[in-house]
């Protein structure tokens, strides 16, 4: 092959993925866009094209610069396809510093990967194994999806962390005369809409997240698109507001609910003697944790429509949707109307839904019980959760109930300070060497517990690991660890351990140094920055540690000067430290009580000021004299 002719081939190949522009070299990349930053979206464009209210096509091709190790998780792109959405092609490329051609992407280059072992569905994914460069390098790909039921439109993100920025990005959504699209347009750099559903967005800097920031502060960029009129598993739903989407689930759901009569029988014998409704609903939970185990269901429309409860009761598994509509149909048998919800499920997601805009953006279900009191939630998927308790991964946010008449929109319970409590009690007994034993008691409750409830369910070689680290003391061996779970409405954990301290007190002289907080986490203070530029959030649902430390010292010795008592009150929450001496013995009281307000930004000052107070306390020692024997 001449040279002309090798040129030409080149040329053709490479345009098969490079389009117009042939290359993209990082020394291109303004200045502005490479601070902070661990990677840079040279370009971002996503066109989503529908064709009816079950068919679309969406491509998007994404150039992006790989700058350093922490962008690693970018360097394999992986793409989801099932029943309802087929890639119908891939095509990528890898450049190097100078933006010159590395490889493009080839056959033997995609992974198409299973579906993990404790799941049986029909999601695979494309995973693209591109040969990794020297930093910086530049990854490409064009991907071409088509959809065969639409009840999800793009959620477009172009800056999908602080640590990534963006040199360009559009997204265009085209639709046919007689469907309607609906947008929530989130935090936009002004003039972003380039059309009537076209957008476009320039030079957008990395950034360090400011310490304690919520996410909302974080103020990333987002479009979220939704359909009004859609179809999705051979039934039209439509999506204008919660109540018509609810009544989309209804349908999904209302064929998948019936249990055999002799089962119902079973289950009314089992709750017979309750006095009360709770008592019922916790019988019926409880039965499902000890003949039900998850295993997710996804085939076809499975991935939204749960099993039928005949079969979960069968099979004695089921996925969140399945093992929600079957305990809220076990509760339903016995007389407590109980409803399926669903849910964004996730520590961090709590703010990534919008309650005034009606979307399909959810990944859990659970089972809501309205009492006459109160209403109670279900996790139907842990075979050890308590009865009526959330954790982290569904608390405070919004959830839809699926009722006969639609949807209803309603907010899972929100644990504070009040329930996020660990009450320690701890007793040191000190040797003249500073050597000593110590023997604690903590009880710990609400999202507080679920730490050592963990722990509790784990090797007793990895809790002593857990606590070697995590303690804030030197030379010490674990004589023993328990752990006692109450599993109540609002569960708690008793944590008992006996230590062996080689060094508890540090000897100088005549003097012994004490510790007076090693029992809890220590705080870490921020700088306090005038010009900060979001809100801050003490912490995410706010908490109480309240520790009290008795040390018996050693005969001979007594505590030198008088430990100054801190006692602290402010918006952010409140602080008290004291010692007090009792005969021979020291009494430590502390207790921290941090709130979840969200503050403004010239508030952040006066919180640096209030950590400050409370970790100086915290590293504050105690100082035991040898008292001088007269002869």
């Amino acid at each position: 092959m001449n040279q002309a002719i090798l040129s030409v081939f080149l040329f053709v190949l490479g345009s098969t993925v490079l389009g117009a522009q042939a290359n993209y070299p990082a020394d291109a990349i303004p200045e502005t866009l490479l601070k902070y930053a661990d990677a840079v979206v040279r370009k971002h464009e996503v066109k989503f094209m529908v064709a009816n209210k079950g068919e679309a096509i969406e491509t998007e091709h994404l150039v992006l610069t790989l700058l350093n190790k922490n962008a690693d998780r970018f360097s394999e792109p992986a793409f989801s396809y099932y029943e309802f959405e087929d890639i119908k092609d891939i095509e990528a490329s890898v450049y190097d510093a100078d933006g010159m051609l590395v490889r493009n992407l080839k056959k033997k280059d995609i992974e198409d990967v299973n579906p993990p072992s404790f799941a049986v569905n029909d999601f695979r994914l494309k995973v693209l194994h591109l040969p990794g460069r020297s930093y910086p390098y530049t990854i490409e790909y064009t991907v071409t999806k088509k959809y065969k039921g639409l009840m999800f439109y793009p959620r477009f993100q172009p800056q999908v962390l602080p640590s990534i920025s963006v040199e360009y990005a559009s997204f265009e959504v085209t639709m046919p005369t007689d469907l309607e699209v609906r947008f929530k347009e989130v935090n936009l750099p002004s003039g972003s809409k380039t059309g009537s559903n076209k957008w476009e967005m320039n030079n957008i800097a990395a950034f360090l997240p400011e310490p304690y920031s919520t996410r909302k502060s974080l103020n990333l960029a987002e479009i979220i698109a939704a359909p009004t009129e859609f179809t999705f598993g051979g039934i039209d739903g439509d999506m204008r507001t919660w109540e018509s989407y609810g009544e989309y689930l209804e349908k999904l759901n209302s064929t998948q609910t019936d249990l055999p009569a002799a089962f119902r029988q079973k289950l009314n014998n089992i709750v017979q003697d309750c006095p009360d409704t709770y008592c019922k609903i916790q019988r019926i939970y409880e039965y499902l944790q000890s003949n039900t185990r998850y295993y997710y269901v996804g085939l076809g429309i499975g991935g939204w429509q749960p099993a039928p409860a005949t079969k979960v009761d069968q099979y004695k598994y089921g996925d969140c949707k399945g093992l929600s509509n079957y305990t809220a149909s076990m509760l339903n048998a016995v007389g407590i109307p109980a409803r399926y919800a669903i849910i964004r499920a996730g520590e961090e997601e709590q703010s990534t839904q919008f309650p005034d805009f009606p979307n399909a953006w959810f990944n859990h279900a659970v089972v809501c019980v309205p009492m006459e009191n109160d209403t109670l939630w279900l996790e139907c998927t842990s075979q050890t959760e308590s009865c009526g308790f959330l954790s982290n991964f569904t608390d405070n946010r919004m959830a839809l109930v699926v009722t006969p008449t639609g949807g209803q929109v309603l907010h899972t319970p929100k644990y504070d300070e009040t329930v996020n409590v660990a009450r320690q009690e701890t007793s040191v007994t000190m040797q003249p060497d500073g050597s000593a034993s110590l023997q604690s008691k903590g009880v710990f409750s609400g999202i507080s517990q679920q730490g050592p409830a963990y722990l509790e369910s784990l090797h007793d070689e990895l809790r002593r690991e857990y606590f070697y680290k995590k303690l804030n003391l030197n030379n010490f061996e674990i004589s023993s660890i328990e752990f006692k779970r109450n599993k109540s409405r609002y569960p708690s954990v008793e944590q008992n351990l006996v230590l062996s301290l080689s060094s508890f007190g540090t000897a100088n002289g005549k003097r012994l140094f004490l510790p007076i907080n090693f029992m809890s986490h220590k705080l870490e203070v921020p700088i306090a920055d005038d010009k900060r530029q979001g809100d801050f959030q003490p912490d995410e649902r706010g908490y109480t540690e309240s520790d009290s430390i008795t040390i018996s010292i050693p005969s001979g010795y007594t505590l030198e000067g008088q430990f100054e008592p801190v006692v602290v009150t402010s918006k952010f929450g409140t602080f008290e430290n004291f010692v007090k001496v009792n005969g021979q013995s020291l009494v430590i009281q502390r207790k921290l009580v941090i709130n979840a307000i969200v503050q403004p930004k010239t508030e952040f000052p006066a919180f640096v000021t209030f950590l400050k107070i409370i970790s100086k306390a915290d590293k504050a020692k105690l100082v035991l004299v040898k008292s001088e024997i007269k002869p």
